[in-house]
């Protein structure tokens, strides 16, 4: 009975009474530390108080941490004291877990080549839902809400996440959907900057249908495939079931990977062999151009590596965020990503513009350029969303008097945003401005003819008027010459 009971308690209700029974001090405890607002599924790793190196820090490590804390699996994992730990106390310098482990203390250690400094603790953000029956669709993200506090759209009483995409697939400003669990709200969304928030699911209007692809021989000669990742459009990259090497793995590469899967491009590059070791000590290292239609077009060469070497991929499985082509026509200025036409990323004929420099001056031109008459804000940082790694070759430096972005001073841009899709700039432009200044070009454009057309039928009714009182003129004459005429006659009469 008791067990019945304890299975209508939310996953999450359970875990928040697990964490405030962990005595973090004890030495075999381990807890998740510096997360914002004291959260426990997100934080550095400490065991007994003493954090985690970084060393070979991934995924499968991940995993066992947050299934020791009692979720369901790793979201994220971070290095480099992401959430603020400076002491060099390590109680593991070196996590050797295959991803099956009940705890991290179980994993194997390797002695660590070299030693750990400050400032390199592991850490890790966890899944507090059960991902399992929430997840169920490989392109949905848990504990993440996007654009928060920017929906076009919030329907209540919504019963499932799925339901909610159904909603967006519906509508045609939608490009993303939040689902709150607690509320079972959904919100319908244009861009997808992400915040993280518990007991949410989001997702792209659309998913790519895993079971609709064919299954690749991944053992075959040249067949490229995504192992040990979560879903289908991530994991270590292999070919012909040997792994690819992190060396000169880059951007390019990962492109020609994605694009050979079906994907629409590149959201992230691992290396250090993110998503579990892999089976080396052979691996193939590629240099590609990004151009390639398939990987084994890239310039190739086997060697042997550590089996923490392996390069890993994520795409973007959803093509609903693709630019419209009217975007890439020369000087075209387009806005993508936000809630309407007066904000968003700012791309120039088809790219993304990197966000070095981005002032007010440039954000007001934009603006002014697509018909507004002033820019409330210049974001920077992808405020909109992620943007694709092929930035504008062209960084603007406007005066704010310029009649288009065109027209603005310009020169190569230094690469400062390369392969980095969190610098994209973008505008907020005052949207009430825009329907004033159409207000303003209408009326510019109505008052002349309505005064013409007035004057034309003033005129006319001025001859008309004319015309009359000639003839009531007349008449009046004509009366008076019979009044007097006969006023004469009488008078005769009279004598």
């Amino acid at each position: 009975m008791i067990g019945k009971l304890l299975s209508l308690i939310p996953l999450f209700a359970l875990i928040n009474t697990a964490d405030s029974l962990r005595d973090c001090s004890d030495s075999n405890t381990l807890c998740l530390v510096g997360g914002p607002d004291g959260v426990q599924y997100m934080g550095d790793v400490k065991i007994g108080g003493r954090p985690v190196c970084d060393h070979h820090w991934g995924l499968p490590d991940g995993h066992v941490v947050c299934r020791e804390l009692g979720f369901a699996k790793a979201k994220k994992v971070f290095e480099k004291s992401k959430f603020g730990t400076g002491n060099t106390n390590y109680i593991i310098r070196d996590a050797y877990c295959n991803g099956t482990e009940k705890r991290l203390l179980d994993c194997g250690q390797k002695a660590p080549k070299k030693t750990c400094p400050g400032g390199r603790a592991a850490g890790v953000q966890c899944y507090t839902m059960d991902y399992f029956n929430i997840l169920n669709n490989s392109c949905y993200e848990g504990d993440v809400a996007y654009n928060l506090g920017k929906s076009n759209a919030d329907i209540q009483n919504i019963d499932s996440a799925n339901a909610c995409q159904k909603l967006c697939q519906d509508c045609t400003t939608c490009n993303y959907f939040t689902y709150q669990l607690t509320s079972k709200t959904c919100s319908l969304l244009s861009g997808k900057k992400e915040t993280v928030a518990r007991d949410t699911v989001s997702g792209p209007k659309s998913c790519k249908n895993p079971s609709a692809s064919p299954v690749r021989a991944c053992n075959s000669a040249g067949v490229v495939c995504l192992l040990q990742g979560g879903s289908p459009d991530e994991g270590n990259v292999y070919v012909g079931g040997r792994p690819v090497s992190q060396v000169t793995w880059d951007v390019q590469n990962a492109r020609v990977v994605c694009r050979e899967l079906g994907y629409v491009d590149v959201l992230e590059i691992y290396r250090s062999s993110h998503f579990g070791k892999v089976a080396g000590p052979e691996m193939i290292k590629y240099s590609c151009y990004g151009t390639e239609t398939s990987l084994t077009h890239c310039s190739s060469s086997i060697g042997r590596y550590s089996d923490y070497e392996g390069a890993g991929v994520k795409c973007h499985n959803n093509t609903a965020a693709l630019l419209p082509q009217a975007c890439h026509a020369p000087n075209k200025i387009c806005l993508w990503g936000g809630a309407g036409d007066h904000e968003g990323n700012v791309y120039f004929q088809g790219k993304p513009i990197c966000d070095d420099g981005w002032n007010s001056a440039n954000a007001h031109i934009v603006c002014t350029s697509l018909g507004f008459q002033e820019a409330l804000q210049a974001t920077t940082g992808s405020e909109f969303g992620m943007v694709p790694y092929d930035f504008s070759d062209i960084d603007f430096d406007c005066h704010g008097d310029e009649e288009h972005l065109k027209n603005c001073i310009f020169s190569e841009a230094k690469g400062k945003c390369k392969y980095d899709k969190h610098r994209g700039a973008g505008v907020r432009c005052n949207y009430a401005s825009k329907s004033i200044s159409v207000l303003l070009t209408v009326i510019n454009i109505v008052a002349p003819t309505m005064f013409i057309i007035t004057l034309v039928i003033g005129l006319v009714y001025i001859c008309k008027t004319q015309k009359k009182l000639s003839h009531i003129t007349n008449d009046t004459k004509e009366l008076r010459r019979a009044v007097s005429k006969q006023y004469h006659k009488s008078s005769s009469d009279y004598i």
